[in-house]
């Protein structure tokens, strides 16, 4: 009875030895990578003066569209489970009252590393770099506007899709921290945290 197990599982192992490097043949990745993402943030908001304001709580009053997200990046690959580029992340949200508009918005630059532990599917990503604040209100007047730059962090996981030779769709997860230098009246820090989809080409 055991020897019958043990010949099924060697049987299984060695059928699926085959397909696991022809996937990996047809899955191979060039030298570099392009791609982009978006989708909302499930959580927006910045720190000032002792207080905790979120994207909705500084649009209290306007008509709010929803929070959005994207994602560009680009970079190299340094082994076939591994990537190095430059992330752009961005989120925003919008608010609408009689006629005038308010805009909120983080942004991070940063270099990012990707890491697939087994080569493809499931992957976690981290990086650091520069980041900024920026909110803008239209008046009457005209547009007033308020800005911070400062340095950041993000970490993220995820799941790709890959369909074809080169394309992906990935699933993603991504939490960011920002800090900033502490001017009267601005954000101390700032923090977000996004689910998009990605359209990557490796």
């Amino acid at each position: 009875m055991k020897t019958r197990y043990l010949l099924l599982l060697l049987i299984v192992v060695g059928l699926s030895l085959p397909a696991t490097a022809t996937a990996q043949a047809r899955h191979q990745r060039g030298s570099w990578y392009i791609g982009f993402g978006l989708g909302g943030a499930l959580a927006a908001q910045w720190d000032a003066n002792g207080q905790t304001v979120s994207f909705d709580d500084w649009l209290d009053g306007y008509e709010k569209e929803s929070r959005v997200s994207a994602n560009f990046k680009v970079g190299l690959t340094v082994s076939p489970k591994t990537l190095v580029g430059l992330d752009i992340t961005g989120v925003a949200q919008s608010g609408s009252l009689n006629g005038l508009d308010a805009t909120a918005q983080i942004n991070n630059l940063f270099l990012m590393l990707t890491h697939f532990p087994n080569q493809e599917g499931f992957f976690v990503r981290a990086g650091g770099g520069v980041s900024k604040i920026l909110r803008v209100v239209e008046t009457p007047s005209g547009e007033v506007s308020s800005d911070a730059s400062g340095s950041g962090v993000l970490a993220g996981i995820g799941y790709a899709f890959w369909l074809g030779k080169s394309f992906n769709l990935t699933v993603n997860l991504d939490q960011s921290f920002q800090w900033y230098s502490n001017d009267p009246g601005e954000p101390d820090r700032s923090q977000f945290t996004t689910l998009y989809v990605g359209f990557d080409w490796y």
